[in-house]
């Protein structure tokens, strides 16, 4: 923040706080976004998983209708999916939520061989 947008927070009332600056190095960096591409990954291949299984699990003799309303089984299970993953996004189901209903109900884990769990 500059000398001018200081003064204009000032003005506002606002706090004026200099932000501090921290000095990293490159391989610090690098570590930070290889870590966080990795913790990535890990939550998108859980939700890849675990989405489909908890559709599974929940809806299986839905599915295994030939036909529904119009609908193929592909259909209804790729609507079903987008559905779950929906009141994902919308944090009305967390990655916590899948993991514990599929152990519960279904007896399935979800983990990594490297002993890193889904959470």
């Amino acid at each position: 923040m500059n000398r001018e947008e200081r003064r204009k927070r000032q003005k506002l009332g606002l706090p004026v706080k200099k932000e501090p600056v921290i000095n990293i190095k490159a391989s610090d960096v690098l570590h930070m976004k290889s870590r966080a591409t990795q913790e990535a990954a890990d939550r998108a291949f859980f939700l890849m998983l675990a989405i489909p299984v908890m559709v599974i699990h929940d809806k299986y003799p839905l599915l295994m209708r030939r036909e529904v309303n119009g609908q193929s089984r592909a259909e209804r299970f790729a609507d079903l999916c987008l559905n779950l993953y929906d009141s994902f996004n919308q944090g009305f189901v967390t990655m916590d939520d899948l993991s514990q209903c599929l152990w519960e109900e279904a007896g399935i884990k979800l983990t990594r061989k490297e002993g890193i769990t889904n959470g």
